[in-house]
């Protein structure tokens, strides 16, 4: 019983709520263009004339009922007058001058974006060039690289070259020192040589000539 109530006021309450939104949503009208739209104080041609809408104003639709509508102007007076004299539409007029202001913020939006194009067209070129420049500048520290890498190899076998000539150069000067004492040493072999053959020759001279002195008396005390 409980479940039944509470679906039956829901809905309830969901008609009201579609009720309230329709109502909402057509509380705007306008007074279709026509010779003449009276405001009359009650629904009928004999209640007394309040008003004369002319076409295309705007007025809050409050009450419906048959063929009469109740309404309520702008500056607050309401009314009875013919249903089909309103409707949900705005006027043509108003159309188009919503189309028309539509159609000016169209334009200055256009002119925004093309601006905007223009903009990105000279941000666009200025990033081609600086493209290129990084291109070329890329170029060319990968033609310094690859130079340095070469560069970097010449120094790696010159360095290495350098190590076997002074390995070369150290063994040429140990060789150098040693035949330099070999030279000591043969000049001072020469020398003493040549001393001891200088005395030598002194000394045969000597030994020779004391020979030949006695040899000499000799003969010359036999013929005395």
């Amino acid at each position: 019983m409980k479940t039944r109530l509470f679906c039956l006021c829901s809905a309830v309450a969901l008609l009201f709520c579609f009720i309230g939104a329709e109502i909402a949503a057509a509380a705007e009208w306008y007074v279709k263009p026509t010779t003449e739209v009276l405001l009359r104080r009650g629904q009928g041609s004999d209640y007394k004339i309040d008003a004369v809408i002319s076409d295309g104003t705007k007025v809050e639709r409050l009450e419906v009922d048959g063929d009469w509508a109740k309404i309520q102007l702008a500056n607050g007076k309401v009314g009875w007058t013919l249903r089909r004299y309103l409707s949900d539409k705005k006027p043509l007029k108003d159309q188009v001058a919503e189309l028309e202001q539509e159609k000016r913020e169209l334009e200055e939006k256009l002119a925004e974006t093309n601006n905007r194009l223009v903009q990105l067209t000279d941000v666009n070129s200025g990033a081609a060039q600086d493209l290129n420049a990084c291109l070329v500048e890329r170029d060319g520290v990968k033609s310094d690289f690859e130079r340095l890498q070469q560069d970097t190899t010449d120094v790696v076998q010159t360095k290495e070259l350098l190590v076997i000539t002074e390995k070369r150069l150290s063994e040429m000067s140990e060789r150098l020192v040693g035949l330099e004492v070999e030279n000591t040493e043969m000049k001072k072999n020469s020398s003493m040589r040549w001393f001891l053959t200088g005395g030598g020759v002194l000394v045969f001279g000597l030994f020779l000539g004391l020979i030949v002195g006695k040899r000499s008396k000799r003969r010359y005390g036999s013929l005395m």
